[in-house]
């Protein structure tokens, strides 16, 4: 099997496949990018990185850089290097005798990669969401409404990291709800702990001399974040250490940001910028408690899953986190917390506990039964039940 994944332009897609290789399957990564994108980044089409590489056994990249608007604006124009690529790809890693059963597997991230599955008329298509895409681009939302439901009738299987997101396209798609599936992310195999931890592990870098407890949040600095609330948990606990570990953000008038700034600002709080995937899980390991403070009611939030559930979940520390629906889903394993008086008390509860709440074995259990590998060998169950049903 020659899997084509469009594309892995967020982390966790790439994680998940990146796992799915095996003895009789190949797995190409493609980064699609926008020039403007690119040039910022110092690629250029020529570049060497964006040629096709075996990085890794039977995983293979590539990246293209194309015309700013030709995915979008002109998608039947902008997919066809995709598609070329992809085909040569197919014959190269396919077998060599014609006769030999080889399937051509697609998986699409976005609604507008409908026009490559046209194009390349797969053995199969799986149409990996999300997010709502329509909040990506509000001014056209019905147009991306109207390309996701033509999305979902065609692909083979769709599968949604949300449970919103799942329920809105069965809704809204009925006729192929039975090929609908909630499956949320699994924790990627360098953010799985080798044992549970009770207690935090060493820091992957020289910290030792920020004081404890270590409150630590990973991820994106932006609007999503409840930043009065961080600012409040900073209030209440100025003897602990705050480590933050994402890119800054750029300077904003929005309020957020204001609340922001004086969030990082503050001297217990150790803003580390940018570290490697690859180094994330011993973060995740190392914290006294591990906070996913997102804003309820945010849009994003409300049709997301954060990554940083399971991500944490493999790091089997303790998990604080405001109640958005797909934390929701874990009360037995997270402390989901309604308001900003019950995230204080869920912080403070757990410190005065000594940072054991006595379920990591319970979180080293549902990361391990859920790990990236895993969750994607269900993605091929699920294909398998959908072509049963024909």
């Amino acid at each position: 099997m020659g899997l084509a994944v469009a594309d892995v332009g967020w982390f966790n897609t790439e994680n998940l496949f990146r796992e799915a290789n095996g003895e009789t399957s190949a797995v190409l990564l493609l980064s699609c990018m926008d020039l403007r994108i690119a040039w910022k980044k110092g690629l250029r089409p020529w570049s060497s990185v964006c040629a096709l590489r075996e990085r890794e056994s039977r995983i293979w990249e590539k990246t293209y850089v194309l015309p700013t608007g030709w995915m979008k604006t002109y998608p039947r124009i902008g997919m066809r290097p995709i598609a070329r690529g992809i085909r040569r790809w197919w014959r190269q890693v396919g077998p060599k005798d014609s006769s030999a059963r080889f399937e051509r597997g697609l998986v699409i991230s976005y609604p507008y990669y409908l026009h490559l599955h046209n194009q390349l008329r797969p053995d199969f298509t799986v149409y990996y969401n999300l997010d709502d895409y329509a909040l990506y681009w509000p001014t056209i939302a019905d147009e991306v409404y109207a390309l996701e439901r033509e999305t979902v009738r065609v692909a083979d299987v769709t599968v949604c990291v949300s449970k919103l997101r799942t329920d809105q396209l069965k809704a809204a798609v009925p006729e192929a709800a039975h090929k609908v599936h909630h499956l949320p992310h699994g924790t990627p195999s360098p953010f799985l702990s080798d044992r549970p931890l009770p207690l935090p592990a060493d820091s992957p870098e020289p910290l030792s001399h920020l004081p404890r407890p270590w409150l630590g949040f990973i991820g994106s600095l932006e609007d999503r974040l409840d930043w009065p609330l961080m600012n409040r948990l900073a209030d209440a606990h100025p003897g602990a250490s705050f480590i933050i570990i994402g890119r800054p953000p750029a300077p904003s008038d929005e309020p957020w940001y204001g609340e922001c700034a004086r969030f990082l600002d503050r001297p217990n709080v150790h803003a580390l910028g940018w570290r490697p995937q690859a180094m994330l899980g011993r973060y995740y390991q190392t914290f006294d408690i591990n906070l996913i403070p997102y804003l309820i009611g945010h849009p994003f939030n409300e049709a997301c899953n954060p990554t940083k559930i399971m991500d944490a979940m493999g790091a089997t520390r303790p998990i604080v986190a405001t109640a958005i629906p797909e934390c929701r889903l874990h009360p037995e394993l997270l402390h989901v917390a309604e308001d900003a008086e019950s995230f204080l008390a869920a912080v403070k509860r757990i410190l005065d506990q000594g940072s054991n709440d006595g379920l990591a074995i319970q979180r080293f259990e549902l990361a391990s039964q859920n790990t990236c590998r895993i969750v994607a060998a269900r993605i091929f169950e699920y294909l398998e039940a959908s072509r049963n049903v024909r």
